[in-house]
């Protein structure tokens, strides 16, 4: 074993310092397992060739270097060559699209209003058209009820059941109508028989022979009555 001591530069003996080495595999401060002093460290500016180089900061929305860059038809979009005009072509077909769907819309709607009221008409016409039949049968016994009032012949509870008959009529809007005194109209009126009268200056109804029938301004029946006219 060699004795000798150590000089430096100017040939002075050097003094011999204090030195240890800490052969601890884990480090006390940081807690982590050192790596064995024999193994090779890579040398400066080049990279272990088991790990992959680590990838470069890019912008938002921009692939890392080294990765393919991402394609429309991973997500199933088929993007045709030329797409220039593709947004006004489509555009084109929706707005023709809409307007000819809007066209069906207000004609399919124009045709149920015309339904509905055709529908309303026809069922007016139906309830009248069952209120005329109706009347027509009960026609001779009305005529008969009117003139067995006349005659003095309706009395007592009777002549309560004659009154609630006319009134549901009335409310059913069928009218019995014909009265002495009336002026003479041939639209409501049926002349049967006409007499000459200083009496009257127009021609008036004198006698009433069979009342006539109306709901609301429709004459199912006219009356028939005697009419008095001014004497010449």
């Amino acid at each position: 074993m060699s004795t000798e001591k150590p000089f430096d530069s100017a040939g002075e003996p050097a003094e011999q310092g204090f030195s240890f080495t800490d052969k601890r595999r884990v480090d006390p401060e940081t807690g982590e397992v050192r790596a064995p002093k024999d193994a090779q460290q890579p040398a400066a500016g080049e990279q272990d060739a088991e790990e992959p180089a680590a990838a470069e900061p890019t912008e938002a929305g921009q692939p890392a270097a080294g990765e393919p860059e991402a394609d429309a038809s991973d997500l199933g979009v088929e993007i045709p060559e030329d797409a220039s005009a593709l947004g006004d072509s489509e555009a084109g077909e929706v707005s023709a699209d809409a307007a000819q769907h809007l066209e069906d819309l207000q004609r399919l709607n124009a045709e149920y209003a015309a339904y509905r009221r055709r529908s309303e008409r026809e069922r007016e016409r139906a309830h009248e058209n069952g209120m005329v039949k109706v009347t027509e049968a009960l026609m001779p016994i009305l005529d008969e009820v009117r003139l067995a009032r006349e005659a003095g012949d309706v009395e007592g509870p009777f002549a309560k059941h004659v009154d609630r008959l006319f009134e549901a009529l009335n409310k059913l809007g069928i009218e019995q109508y014909g009265e002495v005194g009336e002026v003479f109209d041939p639209n409501v009126h049926e002349a049967l028989m006409q007499q000459p009268s200083e009496e009257v200056e127009e021609p008036t109804v004198f006698l009433v022979m069979q009342p006539g029938y109306r709901m609301g301004e429709r004459v199912l029946k006219a009356a028939r009555v005697g009419v008095h006219v001014p004497a010449e």
